[in-house]
């Protein structure tokens, strides 16, 4: 998706939906303990992203959206952190015009020190909060991870619809401690306003994404002709 990025150019944008589940692993030095038993019998692929963070059950109730920028371009801040904020705003603006309660943009502070109490979790990606992540009543309801090269800038989000806490646990090989305190940090959209569809929340998330990027465009320095 990067290498199709122009110079100059605006946002790609693409959803994904999958029809038959993985566990995604996200780029680490080592991986965590996996139960490929249960993973081969509940037929889940074991896959790896080129993005950062931990493991995210991906199926048919998550929605991932990827937003590639060119390196050249207005919200392709250089600062990885700072990458994502733009992003996490306009996903903020999306819950709430969904009706999700109590929605806050995670600031980096406390997504540093969320990583600290969450050690038992850090596993899994909803296991912990990142900067500019999204939670509803203080639950993770949205992940970001980012991929960054020559070409350009690749944000990568998942928002669970519903999220299978028990079976991710059991995956990565949580004790009951930690499985428990998984499914308190994390919620799906369908918790907050069940029989909400996949194009409610893609139509909500464009409509802000477009908004960001029309700003993107007007602050975005002329070239020379």
């Amino acid at each position: 998706m990067l290498g199709d990025l122009a110079a100059g150019a605006g946002p790609a944008i693409a959803w994904t939906i999958v029809t038959s589940p993985a566990l995604v692993l996200g780029r680490a030095a080592h991986d965590p303990p996996l139960d490929l038993d249960l993973a081969g019998r509940e037929g889940i692929a074991i896959l790896r992203r080129g993005s950062g963070g931990g493991a995210v059950l991906w199926d048919a109730d998550l929605l991932a959206l990827d937003v590639a920028l060119p390196p050249d371009h207005a919200l392709a801040a250089r600062d990885v952190v700072e990458a994502y904020r733009w992003l996490g705003e306009a996903l903020g603006e999306a819950m709430r015009d969904l009706g999700m309660p109590s929605v806050r943009v995670v600031p980096p502070d406390e997504a540093r020190a969320d990583r600290t109490r969450a050690s038992r979790t850090v596993a899994a990606c909803f296991g912990a909060l990142s900067p500019h992540e999204v939670t509803a009543e203080g639950r993770k309801l949205v992940g970001l991870s980012q991929v960054r090269r020559r070409t350009g800038v690749l944000l990568q989000v998942g928002i669970p619809l519903t999220f299978d806490a028990s079976l991710l646990a059991r995956l990565l090989r949580f004790d009951a401690d930690a499985t428990t305190s998984l499914a308190a940090r994390t919620v799906g959209a369908r918790e907050y306003v069940p029989g909400i569809r996949d194009e409610d929340v893609i139509d909500a998330v464009d409509l802000r994404l477009r908004e960001r990027a029309e700003a993107g465009r007007a602050a975005q320095p002329s070239r020379p002709a």
